[in-house]
């Protein structure tokens, strides 16, 4: 009963006392997911990439040094990665700012203090991420799977960060601590969510093209749904 009420309270996006902040977060992420999807940045044409990873997955001998091909990216390719990646990071700040200002009200502070608080720290966020970027991009090669215990030992990193004013590395300390013991919950949690979401969205896109303007309504709808 309580995973039952933790998954249940978690997909409760309207939580605030002030209704209009979430409603406005809401439109936010489903002003930007539409627009990045309709006015992308760079070439998101990617045939040429997944015609390459599904030779390199039906050949054998592909990935061999002699028969190895690279796979054709241009330079559109890239930029619209980079977009993709920084639209990401927008929907993380804007769920960290959501979780701010929820933690906020249960600590009785105002909207406008939380979002101001949010902001002063913001830089703070920034170098917490960048100090994350660097060992991820290697690990990710190397060693995938740390994943699943880095992301659970780092939950309340930040809004360390940005409520209780921690340094970056006070936070990920601070945040190891405090997930001592709930690691594996806060995965499954995690997991489920996203599994929902994605089986939520599969379900009614399954019905219609992606790039039709109905399809990319509702996956805006979505992605607003999740972020928050």
């Amino acid at each position: 009963m309580l995973f039952a009420g933790i998954i249940i309270d978690s997909l409760m996006i309207d939580r605030l006392k002030k209704k209009w902040v979430v409603r406005f977060l809401f439109l936010l992420v489903f002003a930007i997911s539409v627009c990045s999807s309709l006015w992308p940045m760079g070439d998101p044409d990617l045939t040429k990439i997944e015609s390459w990873m599904q030779y390199i997955t039906s050949n054998a001998g592909a990935t061999a040094a002699n028969n190895l091909v690279l796979p054709i990216i241009t330079l559109g390719n890239v930029i619209y990665f980079l977009f993709a990646f920084a639209i990401l990071f927008v929907y993380i700040l804007i769920s960290i700012l959501y979780s701010r200002i929820y933690v906020g009200e249960k600590s009785g502070q105002g909207t406008a203090q939380s979002v101001l608080t949010f902001f002063k720290r913001f830089p703070i966020l920034i170098a917490f991420y960048i100090i994350l970027l660097i060992p991820s991009v290697f690990m990710a090669g190397i060693f995938p799977l740390i994943f699943v215990f880095v992301v659970p030992a780092l939950y309340f990193a930040p809004i360390l960060i940005t409520f209780e004013k921690n340094n970056p590395i006070k936070a990920i300390v601070s945040s190891y601590k405090y997930t001592k013991g709930a690691k594996f919950s806060i995965l499954w949690n995690i997991l489920m969510l996203l599994s929902m979401y994605w089986l939520s969205e599969s379900l009614f896109l399954m019905f219609l093209p992606t790039t039709s303007s109905a399809g990319i309504l509702l996956y805006g709808s979505f992605t607003a749904y999740f972020v928050l």
